[in-house]
């Protein structure tokens, strides 16, 4: 029987955080700004102005390659990337094609409970284009995004559907802001997404689970789906381009190479233009910018910067014994995973289990405002308010699973969510001085027992 493959690549493209812009010295803050005040020559392509390479944006480029797990490229070279459009003034875009700064790496996801490593083909440094702001009857362009430090990370197509590519997205916008390399504000454009999609028609065997690749070479085409600006759109999007090429592809047809756009509220895609392949852009090596050679103790000192990335803080996290539910909540943000370990360290001191600490964190988000003394005060003084013994709070149990057997009756049925009830039960009767978790503990043992 036939079975439908999609093949999916992503490309993000991410402006660093740096002071001034890729090739000159004007300022690479350009949100929110007067258009066109942070400019100059150079990055208005003017007759005779030469760039003069940010050497701090090459250092963020080679910090986030290092941190992906890329082989680092110690030579390499700016290129070249020949187009015409009004937003870009020289003609061309400086990028780099031949020699990226980083090559592999891989950023790691869970999805259904199962670890992924996504690989990564390449890690670039290029400059930004100015941005096109189309009014009724014209188009105006503001040049004080043109030569913004750009970051683009390639995956290799190896991504299958909408959810992997969204979870992907999510933790790589998770580990740039550890970085602290950039903002990866969708809304302010500093994380800009694309998708690259085609369909493969493999073979799955009646009565076996394996697949039977016909061969390993990929599509003869591929669709690119540009300005995606949020995760759920880019899964939207590629779940409904999957479809699309799937209906052509069954009708013995192949799907146009081609760029497309995604139409929020009709939740479609929609022909924007041909694709072009990597040779239309005619690249070559910049003429103006020397190449560029780190050695290996250059490299060494960039490795110095990295932080503890957001999987390792998760798999500390889980060795002390911390739920996976708490700890996806608490990684989220750098800082929050900073002060759980610092306060960690106290309430450990105070008999508090990072567990529960991890719990206090996330259902109560005033505390994450507070140092690590206040937060275990507070805590501490929480704790206190259930002074019952387990005895007394047995008694209140017995008296509770008597007065509801059909709650009890649903648990046992394997309705979990009654023991919430249960609970509330016996805190009514204890009023609110039985500790919750001996409180669950034990109404579960009792119901095993023969409540």
């Amino acid at each position: 029987m036939s079975f439908w493959r999609p093949i999916i690549g992503l490309e993000v493209h991410v402006e660093l955080n740096t002071k001034a812009k890729m090739f000159c010295r004007c300022s690479a803050r350009h949100f929110g700004r007067k258009p066109n005040v942070h400019t100059c020559p150079v990055c208005l392509g003017l007759p005779g102005a030469l760039p003069v390479p940010n050497i701090e944006g090459i250092k963020r480029a080679i910090l986030i390659a290092l941190a992906l797990g890329a082989r680092i490229n110690k030579d390499f070279w700016f290129d070249r990337k020949n187009y015409f459009y009004p937003d870009l003034p020289k003609g061309f875009q400086i990028s780099q094609h031949f020699k990226p700064i980083g090559l592999g790496g891989q950023v790691p996801i869970l999805i259904k409970g199962k670890e992924k490593n996504i690989a990564l083909d390449n890690i670039h440094l290029e400059e930004d284009t100015g941005k096109l702001i189309h009014k009724e009857n014209e188009s105006l362009v503001d040049f004080n995004r043109s030569g913004v430090p750009l970051v683009e990370i390639v995956t290799q197509p190896v991504l299958s559907s909408g959810l992997e590519a969204k979870l992907y997205l999510q933790r790589l916008q998770q580990a740039l802001r550890y970085l602290g390399v950039s903002d990866c504000d969708m809304e302010k454009g500093s994380m800009r997404l694309e998708a690259n999609i085609s369909v493969k028609d493999e073979t799955l065997p009646v009565g076996r689970q394996e697949l039977i690749m016909k061969n390993d070479k990929l599509p003869d085409y591929k669709v690119e789906i540009k300005n995606l600006n949020s995760f759920k759109f880019v899964q939207k999007a590629i779940n409904y381009e999957i479809q699309r090429q799937i209906r052509i592809l069954e009708k013995s047809k192949q799907p146009q190479q081609e760029t497309r756009g995604f139409d929020l509220k009709k939740g479609i895609t929609f022909s924007q233009r041909s694709k072009e392949a990597a040779k239309d852009y005619r690249y070559f090596p910049e003429p103006d910018i020397p190449p560029f050679k780190f050695s290996k103790k250059e490299i060494e000192k960039i490795k110095k910067r990295l932080p503890k990335l957001p999987w390792e803080w998760e798999e500390e996290m889980i060795k002390m014994g911390v739920a996976r539910t708490w700890v996806k909540t608490i990684t989220k943000s750098k800082k929050l995973s900073k002060l759980f370990m610092e306060t960690a360290v106290l309430g450990k001191a105070e008999g508090i289990e990072p567990d529960q600490l991890a719990k206090y964190l996330v259902n109560r988000p005033a505390l994450r405002k507070e140092p690590p003394e206040i937060i275990i005060k507070k805590i501490k003084t929480d704790l206190s308010k259930f002074s019952l013994e387990l005895k007394e709070i047995k008694k209140y149990i017995t008296q509770a699973l008597k007065e509801q057997p059909g709650a009890v009756g649903d648990f046992k049925n394997g309705k979990v969510q009654v023991l919430g009830f249960l609970i509330g039960q016996v805190q009514a009767k204890a009023k609110g001085k039985a500790d919750p978790k001996i409180t669950a503990a034990e109404i579960i043992k009792q119901i095993k027992n023969g409540a």
